[in-house]
């Protein structure tokens, strides 16, 4: 007897975890990383009450079928049949090409949809970071696999397309130079290292040896190319003259780089965003405009490493402009401003609001300090979102970088000397002129209304996210708050995550259901405020080394950075604040070894 008019199906969310823990526990079924790929998990309902699961775990093109349980009292009643059946259709839809699993107690079963067995040896390395695979499953499970859609063989006659010819963007061209793949690059700006340029006089914290790729460096050794001492702090335009500017000339880089070129839409040669069959093997169609002209590419895989400095977040706390902030757009300042050269003008003897709780905001009012000290009626405030500022004064002398430590501690110092207004906890409503100056209004963390007055120009230093636009037509899995790649928003959430520390990651993670296109570097990680440069050049190491077709060179993911220095704090503090990036100077992720799941004696079926 069937019972599958009576059973509906639908994804799992957070809050179903209880009932599909419950659910492997009453089937003997091992729980071990299971609730963090509860989003792929289908559930059966039957009357309200989830009544069975299956789920799966993707890395890339292959997935781990796992989980598969019915109620007891209800099974051999079709609605394990169901809900292999949906997975396996939704398994091809996303185009995975090879489904595997392991079971102790139902092979037979799982080879009824053709599944075949093998040896547990020559698994993908991707699965082996799976907890079944660490030893969740006990040594007696049976291996099987499921061949999706055959492998096609890559094509070689189209270049790989990267999208900004940023440090990252240029390491990931490196990278392809490297393995005799030919790079398109296409950079929006008039020259390479446009967003660097733009805070060009502003010293990073992180010293040369983080900055430079090592396969740029390889190339550029022999051409009378001079490497940095690599425990000197850079300026950002000094990375752009010293490495950057002269990578790009070799006559392997330049042929390949196309200036004032941006791109304005990416899709697929004669598929649009719905049409999947023979979709992986279409090449990629990039639209730009150069000059103003419209311009057409074609690809064989895409890197978008086109960074977010481009699209500042807005003053409005609630993520959109506040009311009357373009109309007075000509006083506000997005990024950090060149207080001390090229914008002195601007901010001498007059009063500037600050808004921002990360390291481009500390630069900006740092500098203006020292303008205030030589330019009379130079005033300035701050203004944070989040009440608490542990995470904004840094580690001090516990963070592995000393020069970011010192920035957090000479900013606490500023805040604690009286030289500034500082109002904590503002979430700003709108922006007004009152005659000659402007008037910001907004709400403190307890809903009571802020009025700051006498304010003649504003420093917006929220923070970066995204342009999506150019992207529309593409399949992608974003995380839904964001905007980074999904499989990186659990890793990189600062609501969730303290101590800014990420796991090594690599080509699965910034992989995306539309095969062939990845996303690296800042924009990777969407809103978060957390990256590091050294971070954007092993993913495109590891990149790169999956589009050639090199997996166990792309696995090897390998990545020790700096701590912060600041560890221990609230879930409540670590979302607060419009923490702002600083090009390369920002708060830094560290790298931690993936943890192995403890071994259980259950079966997987």
């Amino acid at each position: 007897m069937l019972l599958n008019r009576n059973v509906s199906l639908r994804q799992a969310g957070a809050a179903d975890w209880p009932a599909v823990e419950a659910l492997l526990l009453a089937n003997k079924l091992p729980t071990e990383g299971a609730r963090q790929h509860l989003p792929t998990y289908l559930l059966a309902v039957s009357n309200g009450e989830v009544v069975g699961c299956a789920g799966a775990e993707v890395y890339g093109d292959i997935a781990l079928l796992r989980s598969v349980a019915v109620a007891p009292g209800l099974q051999r009643r079709g609605i394990g049949q169901l809900l292999v059946e949906r997975l396996l259709l939704e398994a091809s839809r996303r185009q995975i090409r090879r489904l595997y699993l392991l079971t102790v107690t139902a092979p037979e079963y799982f080879a009824r949809y053709g599944f075949k067995r093998g040896k547990i040896a020559e698994a993908p390395e991707a699965l082996k970071a799976s907890a079944e695979l660490q030893g969740a499953c006990p040594a007696c499970a049976v291996f099987m696999s499921l061949t999706l859609a055959e492998t096609k063989a890559p094509r070689t006659d189209l270049p790989v397309a990267v999208i900004g010819a940023g440090p990252v963007g240029l390491a990931a061209v490196a990278r392809l130079i490297e393995r005799g793949i030919e790079p398109l690059l296409l950079e929006a700006g008039d020259s390479v290292g446009t967003s660097l340029r733009d805070y060009g006089h502003v010293r990073l914290f992180s010293p040369w040896r983080y900055n430079v790729d090592p396969a740029m460096a390889a190339q550029l050794d022999g051409t009378g190319w001079t490497a940095p001492n690599p425990d000197e702090l850079p300026l950002a335009g000094e990375i752009v003259e010293r490495v950057l500017q002269p990578y790009a000339a070799l006559p392997a880089v330049h042929r390949a780089l196309h200036l004032n070129t941006k791109v304005t839409a990416i899709s697929r040669e004669g598929f649009d965003k719905v049409k999947t069959t023979g979709r992986e093997s279409a090449p990629f169609v990039i639209r730009a405009e150069r000059n103003g002209q419209p311009v057409e590419f074609r690809a064989r895989a895409v890197i978008d490493a086109s960074g977010t400095w481009s699209t500042p977040n807005p003053l409005g706390a609630n993520g959109l402009p506040a009311i009357g902030e373009r109309e007075n757009a000509s006083a506000i300042f997005y990024g950090i401003p060149d207080v001390l050269g090229r914008d002195r003008a601007r901010y001498a003897g007059r009063r500037t609001l600050v808004v921002g709780a990360g390291h481009s905001a500390a630069n900006a009012l740092l500098a203006l300090a020292e303008l205030a000290e030589a330019a009379p009626g130079t005033r300035l405030a701050w203004a944070v979102r989040s009440p608490v500022l542990t995470r904004v004064f840094g580690g001090g002398d516990a963070d592995a970088l000393p020069a970011r430590g010192q920035l957090g501690s000479a900013l606490k110092s500023l805040r604690d000397s009286g030289r500034m207004a500082f109002v904590s906890g503002l979430r700003i409503a709108e922006v007004a002129r009152t005659g000659a100056t402007l008037t910001v209004r907004g709400l403190d963390t307890e809903g009571q209304p802020v009025v700051l007055e006498g304010i003649d120009q504003i420093v917006c230093a929220t923070g970066q996210r995204p342009d999506l636009a150019m992207v529309g037509e593409l399949r992608l899995k974003l995380d839904p708050w964001l905007e980074s790649t999904e499989a990186l928003g659990p890793l990189i959430d600062p609501n969730l995550h303290s101590c800014g520390t990420v796991r090594p990651h690599g080509h699965h993670e910034l992989a995306h259901p539309e095969p062939g296109f990845y996303t690296l570097g800042v924009k990777s990680y969407g809103r978060a405020p957390t990256f590091l440069m050294a971070t954007g050049f092993e993913q495109a190491r590891s990149v790169v080394a999956a589009i050639a077709g090199d997996l166990a060179a792309a696995e090897r993911v390998e990545l020790e950075l700096p701590e912060t220095g600041v560890c221990g704090l609230g879930v409540a503090d670590a979302g607060k604040g419009g923490t702002a990036c600083c090009g390369n100077g920002e708060p830094v992720p560290v790298a931690v070894p993936a943890q192995k799941a403890p071994a259980a004696a259950r079966c997987c079926g």
